[in-house]
C-alpha cells in the first residue's frame, strides 16, 4: 500500500498558492498550506514532510532558512523553490544547490504542467535515493562510494539504467570522453549486481598485443622468454565476477578475436597452453572512440561489436551537466577534507560560479583533482575566487572579455563612448583580448573603474592588463 505523501506549500502570495494547489489537486497528495515562515517552521518541526514548495526569496519568506529547517528534521525531503530563471548562477541559487541535493527550481510564471513534472521528478529522486541507500548498505564502505553524484536529467537516467541493468547478465558498453566516470559506472553496475566474484579492471591501451594477450588470458610456464612461472590472466581472476575492459577499441584484431571466442564459448586457453579453461565472467567495456566507424575502417570486428554493444550507456561531459557541479564540489570537498584532516567547509558562491563557467576538458576527473589541490593548499574555512587555479581565473577573464564585445558598440546618452574594435578572423585569443582591452579603455575614456564595470572584472585586473599590454594612462 502506498503511503500518501505530505506536501508543504508556503507562500505569502495568495494567487500563487492557489495555482500550486489547483495543479496538485487530484495527484493523491496531502497538501498542507501555510502563508508565513512561523507556520511553516511549526509544520516542519511537528509533522512528517516529504516535499516543500516555497519561494526561494520573497517578502517575509527566506527559502534558505526553510531549507535548513526542512533538511534538519527531514534529510530526504524534496525541495521545490519558486524563483526566476536566472537563479542558477546567483549566490542564493548556488547556496541552495550546495545545501541540499534534492533541491529543484520552478520558474515564474508558474506552469501547472511543469510543476507536476517537477514534483514527479522529486518523488522519483526520493525513491531512487532510498533504493540506493539500501543497496549501498550491503556494499563494503570503500567500494560503495560508486555513487554518481548529480541531479541532472542525464545522471538521473544513468542511475535508473544502472539499477535496471545491474541484476542482469547483459554485456554493457560505456561510451564517454576522458574523465566522465566510465570506470565509476562499471563499478556501480558490478556492486549492484548479484555476482559474488570480484571486479577486475584492465586498460587495453596500456600494453602491446602480446603482453595484453598474456594479461587477459594468462600464460603457462615457458610460453615465451621470461615466462618463468604459470600465471592466471584477468579472465580467470574475474571468474564469478566482472571484467571491465577500458579503452577496448585499442585491442589488436587478434586479441579481439580471442575475446569474441570467450564471449561466445565462455572458455579459452592460456598462452602456451592447451588446457581449456571455462569461466563465468560478465564483460563491461568502455571507450571514447566511435566503434561503428572503427568497424567500417576494419579496425574493430563487427561480430565483437555486436556482442559487446548489448546495452550501451552514454556519459555526458561535465559541460552538459553544469547543474551538477555544485553537488560534485560539495562531495569532493567532504572527501578530501576527511582524507587530509582539514576542516574546510565550502567554496564561496563566486568560486563555485567560476567552476560552473569553466570548460572542463578533463571532465569530472579534472574537477576532482582541482578540488583536491584546493583542499591540500587551503589555510581557511572557505575558499575564495582568488584561490582557484590560474587557468580557471584566466578562462573566466577571457570569457568576460569576449562577452563584452557587443557593449563596446553602444553609445551613452551623451553621444560619447564610441570605440572601434579591430577583431579579425585568424587573430589569437591573446590578440583579441588585447584589442578588446584597448577598445574598452578608449570607450571608457581611459576610466579604469568604468572599463572594469564593462568587462565585469576587477579594477586591479584592468590595471594589471594595462601594464601588461603597455597601455598608457594618459
Amino acid at each position: 500500500m502506498n503511503i500518501q505523501k505530505n506536501v508543504l506549500i508556503v507562500d505569502t502570495d495568495t494567487r500563487q498558492r492557489e495555482i500550486v494547489c489547483q495543479a496538485l489537486d487530484g495527484e493523491g497528495l496531502n497538501l498542507i498550506v501555510t502563508e508565513n515562515m512561523y507556520q511553516a517552521f511549526h509544520r516542519i518541526e511537528h509533522l512528517t514532510m516529504d516535499i516543500l514548495i516555497a519561494p526561494l526569496k520573497a517578502e517575509r519568506i527566506d527559502g534558505l532558512a526553510l531549507l535548513e529547517a526542512a533538511t534538519r528534521h527531514h534529510p530526504d525531503m524534496g525541495i521545490i523553490f519558486i524563483t526566476s530563471p536566472n537563479v542558477l548562477e546567483t549566490d542564493i541559487g548556488i547556496k541552495a544547490m550546495l545545501a541540499h541535493e534534492g533541491t529543484y527550481f520552478l520558474y515564474r510564471p508558474l506552469n501547472p504542467v511543469h510543476l507536476k513534472a517537477l514534483l514527479q521528478k522529486t518523488l522519483q529522486n526520493q525513491r531512487l535515493t532510498f533504493e540506493n541507500r539500501q543497496l549501498r548498505s550491503q556494499i563494503d564502505e570503500k567500494e560503495g562510494l560508486c555513487r554518481l553524484t548529480g541531479k541532472s536529467p542525464q545522471i538521473i537516467r544513468i542511475r535508473e539504467m544502472i539499477t535496471q541493468i545491474a541484476p542482469t547478465k547483459a554485456t554493457v558498453m560505456i561510451y564517454g570522453a576522458r574523465g566522465t566516470g566510465k570506470e565509476l559506472v562499471a563499478r556501480a553496475i558490478h556492486h549492484r549486481s548479484l555476482r559474488q566474484g570480484n571486479l577486475i579492471a584492465f586498460n587495453c591501451a596500456t600494453l602491446n598485443e602480446n603482453l595484453a594477450e598474456s594479461e587477459l588470458f594468462g600464460h603457462e610456464r615457458g610460453a615465451f622468454s621470461g615466462a618463468y612461472n604459470q600465471r592466471k590472466g584477468r579472465f580467470e581472476l574475474a571468474h564469478g565476477g566482472t571484467l571491465f575492459l577500458d579503452e577496448v577499441s585499442q585491442l589488436s584484431l587478434s586479441n579481439q578475436a580471442r575475446l569474441l571466442r570467450v564471449l561466445e564459448e565462455r572458455e579459452f586457453e592460456r598462452v602456451g597452453g592447451n588446457k581449456t579453461i571455462q569461466v563465468n565472467v560478465r564483460i563491461i567495456c568502455a571507450t571514447n572512440h566511435d566503434l561503428e566507424a572503427a568497424c567500417s575502417r576494419g579496425e574493430f570486428l563487427h561480430d565483437l561489436y555486436d556482442r559487446l554493444n548489448v546495452v550501451s550507456i552514454n556519459l555526458p561531459t561535465l559541460q552538459e551537466r553544469i547543474e551538477d557541479i555544485p553537488l560534485l564540489v560539495k562531495d569532493f570537498l567532504e572527501e578530501f577534507c576527511r582524507e587530509n584532516g582539514k576542516t574546510l567547509r565550502t567554496l564561496t558562491p563566486e568560486a563555485v560560479r567560476a567552476l560552473m563557467k569553466f570548460n572542463w576538458p578533463g571532465n569530472v576527473r579534472e574537477l576532482k583533482n582541482c578540488i583536491e589541490g584546493l583542499v591540500v593548499m587551503s589555510t581557511q574555512q572557505a575558499l575564495q575566487l582568488a584561490d582557484l587555479p590560474e587557468r580557471i581565473l584566466k578562462a573566466m577573464e577571457a570569457n568576460s572579455i569576449i562577452s563584452s564585445v557587443p557593449t563596446l558598440h553602444k553609445t551613452d546618452s551623451s553621444g560619447n563612448g564610441n570605440a572601434h574594435l579591430n577583431v579579425e578572423i585568424g587573430m589569437s585569443l591573446e590578440e583579441i583580448n588585447r584589442e578588446v582591452f584597448r577598445a574598452t579603455l578608449e570607450y571608457a575614456d581611459n576610466n579604469k573603474a568604468k572599463a572594469a564595470k564593462i568587462l565585469d572584472v576587477s579594477r586591479r585586473t584592468i590595471q594589471r592588463k594595462a601594464k601588461e599590454y603597455g597601455f598608457c594612462d594618459e
